[in-house]
C-alpha cells in the first residue's frame, strides 16, 4: 500500500548536486566511472542487489538499516518483472523510472529492457538524464 498511511513515502531531501547512486552489485558497467566524471570525485557509489532494494534505497520506509540513495541507475539489460513493482511504487509516489534515454519503460513485447535505466523522486529527472547522456552508450555491454 503506498497512501497516506503508508511507512513509505519520498523522503523529505535528495541531493541532485551530488548524489548518492545506488548500482547494481553484479552488473555496475561504467555507471561508477561516469557517475564521478558528472558529479565528481565526491559522489557516492552504493553497490547492492536487488533491484527492488534499490528502488526502496530512494525511499522513507520503516526500515532504519535501509541504505539511502538519490538516484537509481542500471546500465546494462534487466528483465522487465525485476522492475515492474519498483516502477510502480515509484510512479505511485511520484517518481519516474525510465530508460537511459527518459523513455518510459514499455511492458509490452521482449521481457528485457534493453535501455538501462535510472530512476528518482523529487529530483529534476530530465536535468539527471541530460547530465548523464554517456550512459545510454555502455548500456548494451
Amino acid at each position: 500500500m503506498v497512501d497516506g498511511g503508508s511507512n513509505i513515502k519520498a523522503r523529505s531531501s535528495y541531493n541532485e548536486k551530488t548524489p548518492r547512486i545506488i548500482v547494481s552489485r553484479s552488473h555496475a558497467g561504467k555507471v561508477e566511472q561516469v557517475a564521478r566524471q558528472t558529479f565528481g570525485n565526491k559522489t557516492v557509489i552504493i553497490p547492492a542487489g536487488g533491484a527492488g532494494y534499490k528502488v526502496l534505497a530512494l525511499l522513507d520506509v520503516a526500515e532504519k538499516n535501509q541504505e539511502e540513495a538519490d538516484v537509481y541507475i542500471h546500465v546494462t539489460y534487466i528483465k522487465k518483472w525485476d522492475i515492474c513493482a519498483g516502477n510502480a511504487v515509484l510512479r505511485a509516489l511520484g517518481g519516474h523510472m525510465t530508460t537511459l534515454a527518459g523513455e518510459e519503460i514499455s511492458y509490452t513485447g521482449s521481457d528485457g529492457n534493453e535501455g538501462g535505466l535510472i530512476a528518482s523522486i523529487n529530483m529534476n529527472h530530465k536535468a539527471l538524464i541530460e547530465k548523464l547522456p554517456d550512459l545510454e552508450k555502455t548500456s548494451h555491454k
